[in-house]
């Protein structure tokens, strides 16, 4: 039979939870004992503690029930409720009456009856008005009476706050709503402006303030700030579905600045919310935002594009169908805004005006602020966001300390909005730093689509005509890659089957399948030496070389071992192109002038220099300065030869940006940097190739001399370039860079921003590779930022990644981060979980591998056991005990060796055991595993470890009251630590502690 104490177990339980369903269904279900019971206390507040779990968990419509119940029952029996039962009631009422409002179904005379009985039950406790004419404002924006809000809002500013009033943090958002609605975007800002700097706040602040002023900031001319507030709110509220309705200003801000790529991927990944609306109003500002992202996409020609996710039925506020994933994105705008207007044409008929809809139609009808989309094609990041105006003051003081028993709290923040310094703003320009005077121009022309896979072959065998690289070759590249326009091998046109061939491997290439693309070009290896030569040979051999160490250096393998192996291949791949190149042309210094155009001798020389570029890139990558000149040198040689007419680009150029890039990588940093930009300011406008070779040059050099800010800038316009010009692929690198150097200037925020950018571009592309990469870093962006579900979303992902791409060791170390992560977030059955799965991946036919896999599965035992509460603890114990079972099979029969001692490990076993039993309240089974594990580590005279288990021992008969036996613990710490060198050790301040409890 259910007890009293179950329930309070119950509570306890859920009350350790995140508010959502889970935790009110367990409330919920602790109001059926109590009933059960007949226990009129403990009615009261379980029904107390589920009205607050549903009004914070996003199901707030439901906490109407308990609420009035327990209201109900104060009237009849007010000495049931304590003071801050009383209290908690206050709260609970003036939530009820704008939970009503915002429900169309509920009829305008019981929203009136509410505010009546608010007043009535405020005025009868003593308290001040400033709650009721607040909860009257909110409710006359709700029921379409303007005037009357504004009337309110007049009084609720002149009654003085008291101890039931919103904090000072959330309080103000009433008047930025009622300015919000009616486009008073100077008054909306200025009463926000405490919360923006920061000075006030709260739990819940100031990410829900900054989503709300999002178009007022925008709208009054502060783009810069509205931009600061966009990204940092959003990351704060992106998680929970309780912030659907400000989900909707932030999509309803992206649709109106252009961003139409970031609105729709925030669309697509909130869509699934729509079913979850806690409200008929927050429905409505969630479908407001999501229409105008669609507007806007479809104004832009995007409209046949399928929305890509499925959009969920909704039957609770306004009906809606569900809506396949192939919808198109007009079809969806059209679906959309129709459910929009229905819902809020239910507002109207309950309102008695049109109020509501006449809102969202000026909303729908808005104009947009950018003339042109930003479809993906520039970066953004901080910058010092415009002067704010004088705060508008809102309202009299409340006394100190109202609101936090609530979680709500007025401490001041740390940065002020309006004077924030640009984040990572150093004092002066360093070494690296580009001169004042801006590079030229870059010429972003983008080549005509391609037609299709014919079209790409074809074009791409033009290119390989002409020697270097242009624009025209990138962008077939990677839009072949990018919308698979590759034919079957054996379907070539025009009998460019090898062309065809090239241009396939440079697609996986470029989609990180490298092996694939290495496997490509071997197949016709030999058809390519027959038709050129041994420079065909070289070119596919350096290529694939190329393709072997990036590969290498994605994945984190160490190939230190390879490096002599593959600096004597490219070598003897240099030997071979030079003594071809003297055959074609004569030995060095021979005069000769220009070759034929289109004769066999010059398309050779045009293989050669392509192939000598590659070499010099591999040789770069290997640190062999001296031959990589060499190279260089060979390909000005050659490439004076090649007539101008099949010169992809300007010969000067592409020698001397090839001779910057082996001097930066290869230790001459500021010597290759100094030519680099010399190379960018010789033409007006600067050429696509150039300008990109020439960012990238500078941005890796200034992370090499941790010049991470100069990094930054040239990383963000190395980006914009390729995102303007249609390299999606080359874009997505682009934007790895940019986030690493952004992450390791600590920049975490921006860093996350961006790399989500890539993750998403990267996932559009379905690129295992790079997404694989993008995972791993965003995990310790997300570390930095302290986001822990961030650390679990990422480090799960990635380690299921490498464990199928057999990467065991680093996804090992990611299976536990994210094990740490989920313990973080005290979900402990995952987190054992997580544990687990990195435990399987230990190699157990070593001892090492045994020992590190028994290691691992008591951290997964331990995980198990933290719970909230003992209760659930104990459910978990015999789970727990048969893990560390397994744990100690797995490294038991390991022999002494080396460091390796067997009765240490074993001490070690018993300390976590000892842990394990304390957690679950068996403290006399504890007490004999802490004297094992002392008796393991003093094996090897490891006395701090062994003084751990001795303070357990002292805790587990200081918890039983058990004095005696508690202070001869402690005796013994201090006996073992009573050398000099321990006297400051965390042992010996613990326990003082004890023997101070005793005396």
């Amino acid at each position: 039979m259910t007890t009293r104490e179950d329930i309070l177990e119950r509570l306890a339980y859920a009350d350790a939870l995140s508010y959502g369903p889970k935790a009110s269904a367990l409330i919920a279900e602790a109001v059926t004992w109590a009933d059960a019971l007949g226990e009129e206390d403990l009615q009261v507040v379980t029904r107390l503690a589920l009205t607050d779990g549903y009004q914070h968990g996003n199901e707030e419509w439901k906490a109407l029930a308990p609420f009035v119940w327990n209201l109900a029952r104060y009237k009849e029996r007010p000495d049931l409720f304590d003071a801050d039962q009383v209290r908690t009631l206050h709260w609970h009422f003036k939530w009820s009456v704008a939970v009503a409002a915002a429900n169309p179904k509920v009829a305008k005379d019981q929203v009136r009856q509410l505010e009546a009985s608010l007043e009535e039950f405020y005025r009868s406790e003593g308290a001040s008005m400033h709650v009721v004419h607040g909860e009257r404002a909110s409710v006359a924006g709700l029921l379409g009476l303007e005037e009357e809000a504004a009337e309110e809002l007049a009084a609720w500013r002149a009654t003085p706050r008291d101890e039931n009033s919103d904090c000072e943090g959330c309080d103000p958002m009433r008047q930025v709503a009622f300015a919000y609605r009616t486009e008073d975007w100077e008054l909306a800002v200025g009463t926000a402006v405490p919360i923006l700097r920061e000075d006030v706040g709260c739990r819940v602040q100031p990410q829900m303030m900054q989503s709300l002023v999002l178009l007022p900031l925008l709208a009054s001319g502060r783009p810069k700030a509205a931009w600061d507030a966009h990204l940092r709110s959003y990351r704060e509220i992106r998680r929970h579905p309780n912030a659907l309705v400000s989900i909707g200003y932030h999509l309803e801000y992206l649709a109106l600045v252009g961003k139409i790529d970031r609105g729709l991927d925030i669309l697509r990944r909130h869509i699934s919310w729509l079913d979850q609306a806690e409200s008929a109003h927050a429905l409505l500002g969630a479908l407001r935002g999501m229409s105008l992202v669609l507007r806007e996409a479809e104004r832009f020609g995007r409209g046949e594009e399928a929305l890509g996710v499925v959009v969920p039925a909704e039957t609770l506020w306004a009906p809606q169908p569900t809506l396949a994933a192939e919808t198109t994105i007009s079809q969806a705008y059209a679906e959309f805004s129709g459910w929009a207007r229905r819902l809020a044409a239910s507002f109207d008929a309950r309102n008695g005006n049109t109020t509501i809809s006449d809102h969202l139609e000026r909303s729908l009808a808005r104009a947009s602020f950018a003339e042109h989309a930003d479809a993906g094609t520039r970066v953004e990041l901080l910058e010092t966001p415009e002067e704010l105006p004088e705060a508008v003051p809102t309202c009299q003081p409340v006394e100190a300390g109202a609101g936090e028993e609530f979680g709500f709290s007025s401490a001041l923040g740390m940065v002020s909005l309006g004077q924030e310094e640009e984040p990572g703003q150093t004092a002066g320009p360093g070494p690296l730093e580009e001169a004042d005077e801006p590079f030229p121009l870059v010429d972003l022309t983008r080549p005509a689509p391609l037609a299709d896979a014919d079209d790409a072959v074809r074009r791409y065998a033009r290119t390989l005509r002409r020697v270097g690289v242009d624009t025209e070759h990138l962008y077939i590249v990677d839009q072949a890659a990018a919308h698979s326009l590759l034919p079957e091998p054996g379907r070539a046109p025009d009998g460019l089957e090898i062309e065809a061939s090239l241009l396939r491997a440079n697609a996986y290439s470029r989609r990180t399948e490298y092996d694939r693309a290495i496997e490509e070009r071997l197949r016709i290896r030999s058809m390519r030496e027959s038709q050129v030569g041994v420079l065909g040979a070289v070119e596919i051999d350096i290529a694939n070389l190329d393709d072997e160490m990036t590969a290498d250096r994605q994945s984190g393998r160490d190939a230190t071992q390879e490096r002599a192996a593959r600096l004597e291949r490219a070598e003897e791949m240099l030997r071979s192109v030079a003594s071809r190149v003297d055959a074609l042309i004569g030995p060095e210094r021979s005069p000769g002038a220009s070759l034929e155009s289109g004769s066999p001798s010059a398309e050779a020389c045009v293989l050669a220099a392509d192939a000598l570029g590659n070499i010099i890139s591999v040789l770069t990558e290997l640190e062999a300065k001296d031959q990589a000149l060499e190279a260089v040198a060979l390909m000005e040689r050659v490439w004076g030869r090649i007539p101008m007419e099949m010169h992809a680009e300007n010969m000067r150029d592409a020698v001397d940006m090839a001779r910057a890039e082996v001097l930066a990588e290869c230790g001459d940093v500021f010597e290759g940097c100094q030519l680099a930009e010399e190379v960018m300011r010789r033409h007006e406008p600067m050429s696509l190739l150039v300008a990109g070779r020439g960012r990238r040059l500078l941005g890796v050099a200034s992370m090499q001399v941790e010049q991470f800010e100069e990094a930054v800038k040239q990383f963000r316009e190395h980006a914009n370039m390729m995102m303007a010009a249609g390299l999606p692929f080359t874009s997505i690198g682009s934007l790895l860079n940019l986030g690493q150097a952004l992450g390791v200037g600590e920049r975490y925020l921006e860093s996350a921003e961006v790399l989500e950018s890539a993750l998403s571009r990267a996932e559009r592309l379905q690129v295992p590779g790079m997404i694989l990469f993008i995972h791993q870093f965003l995990a310790q962006v997300h570390m930095g930022l302290g986001e822990h579900a961030g650390v679990l979303e990422h480090s799960l992902a990635a380690a299921e990644g490498l464990e199928a791409a057999g990467r065991v060791a680093a996804a090992k170390e990611a299976y536990t981060n994210a094990a740490m992560a989920a313990g973080n977030m005290d979900d402990n059955v995952q987190s054992s979980a997580l544990f687990r799965r990195a435990a399987a991946l230990e190699d157990t036919s070593t001892d090492q591998g045994r020992l590190d896999r028994g290691r691992m599965l008591r951290r997964a035992a331990r995980a198990l056991v933290d719970d909230f509460t003992v209760a659930m603890a104990r459910s978990r114990l015999d789970d727990a005990v048969e893990i560390m079972e397994e744990s100690r099979a797995a490294f038991i029969e390991v022999e002494d060796g080396g460091n390796y001692s067997s009765a240490w490990e074993m001490g070690d076993w018993h300390d976590d055991m000892s842990w394990i039993l304390w957690r679950t309240d068996e403290n006399s089974l504890a007490a004999e595993h802490c004297e094992a594990a002392y008796e393991g580590y003093m094996s090897k005279d490891d006395r701090e470890s062994a003084a751990r288990a001795l303070c357990m021992l002292a805790r587990l008969h200081a918890e039983r009251e058990e004095r005696d036996e508690a202070l001869a613990a402690c005796a013994r710490v201090r006996e073992l630590l009573a050398h000099p060198r321990w006297q400051n050790h965390d042992a010996l301040s613990f326990v003082a502690s004890i023997e101070e409890s005793f005396s």
